[in-house]
């Protein structure tokens, strides 16, 4: 009961400091997550100087999650870092990046992103080749190569070749790119990483296409499996602070010989409504038609307000819903709801706190917390990011 106080009174805490200060707001919806190795609110590092092209930096992220149960386990909290209630490195995560630059004509690019930390599980491929258990101990720690791509270009037209974050959805792995410590029930339906090739075209000024192959689902580049994906969509700016982004990744993928049949797509709607306020929707669905065997799916939508108090502090709010159909965090198909209350604090240019409080819920058969016995949890923790 203490520790259920306990975490009542951060949320008031929270909710007061959201109120109570409010000054100079910076347009959120210009950093897109959605784009691979996106830094287009300088979030990566400090980013290319004004002589050079070439940008490299990192990050560590550090922090501890907890429960009001006081289990030892935050049950389903993507990722499995989350469900852990121990203090921990998320990620040491360090970076080099060649940018693309087009507008005399032809160039070329590229990036690398190394991580290690809890988070490696998240970031590596899954098929038992190229980073699939690097460095990986009883603590709970590994290696993974998040992003590892060549990226030629002329023009409005640009190939990328290689490892790659996803282009589905608009949470990201790595921790700048994200204003909560803790992720949606959506990203579970997300592929991390892909291997393989896409083109992106700037049809307008406003509207981007993008098209490519990949083997499968968080896969690398021998694709022991013979797995076969498509991954294609849009971006396309409604006005000068909305967009929608929808992209869908569908394919075949083979486990012991067995094919399954894939099909993700996901809807990001940003809209900058304010000078200080952003709204962002999102639309996720995952389904899986194994040939011959069962037919599961699991979809949401993720609301999050994100409002820039200062230039060093925003704060947010998430609001999911999610139905698992697919199984993905219990047998029984449920409805989880959560409700998440957080801040961002970049003390310096180097220092960042991520402090939040979750209230989730299930409908249903299902009683995913306090190990197995409870459907509803009040959880939450604070994470510290050092740049450098």
């Amino acid at each position: 009961m203490q520790r259920t106080h306990i975490f009542i009174g951060l949320a008031i805490l929270l909710w007061g400091t959201t109120s109570a200060i409010g000054q100079d707001f910076f347009g959120l919806a210009q950093c897109d997550p959605c784009v691979p190795a996106s830094n287009a609110c300088g979030l990566l590092g400090n980013g290319a100087s004004s002589d050079s092209p070439f940008s490299f930096g990192g990050w560590v992220e550090m922090g501890v999650y907890t429960n009001s149960h006081g289990s030892r386990s935050n049950g389903p909290i993507f990722s499995a870092s989350h469900e852990r209630t121990d203090f921990q490195m998320n990620q040491l995560f360090i970076f080099g990046e060649k940018e693309l630059n087009t507008k005399r004509g032809f160039d070329w690019g590229g990036r690398v992103d190394v991580a290690y930390g809890t988070d490696y599980d998240v970031m590596q491929t899954a098929d038992g080749t190229f980073d699939d258990g690097w460095g990986v101990n009883r603590h709970g720690y590994g290696l993974a190569i998040y992003n590892l791509y060549g990226t030629l270009g002329y023009k409005d037209l640009s190939v990328t070749v290689g490892k790659f974050v996803t282009l589905i959805g608009w949470e990201a792995v790595a921790a700048k790119d994200n204003l909560f410590y803790s992720h949606s029930y959506c990203y579970m339906i997300e592929p991390s990483t892909h291997t393989g090739v896409f083109a992106t075209y700037d049809l307008t000024d406003r509207l981007s296409l993008t098209a490519g192959w990949t083997t499968g689902r968080d896969s690398s580049f021998k694709n022991p499996n013979g797995n076969s994906a498509a991954l294609f969509g849009f971006d396309y700016s409604l006005a000068k602070n909305a967009s929608i982004i929808y992209m869908i990744n569908a394919g075949k993928e083979y486990n012991d010989s067995v094919r399954t049949d894939y099909f993700i797509q996901s809807l990001c709607f940003e809209w900058a409504l304010t000078k200080r306020f952003t709204y962002v929707m999102q639309y996720n669905l995952g389904n899986n038609n194994e040939r011959g065997g069962s037919r599961t799916s699991a979809y949401g939508i993720n609301n999050h307000f994100l409002y820039k108090l200062t230039d060093k502090l925003t704060a947010g709010t998430r609001v999911e819903w999610f139905r698992d159909n697919a199984h993905v965090f219990d047998a029984i198909a449920s409805d989880y709801w959560q409700v998440t209350l957080g801040l961002r604090w970049d003390a310096t240019g180097y220092l960042s706190f991520r402090p939040e409080v979750r209230y989730s819920w299930c409908n249903g058969g299902a009683t995913p917390f306090a190990d197995s016995t409870r459907r509803n949890q009040i959880s939450g923790g604070c994470g510290m990011i050092i740049s450098f």
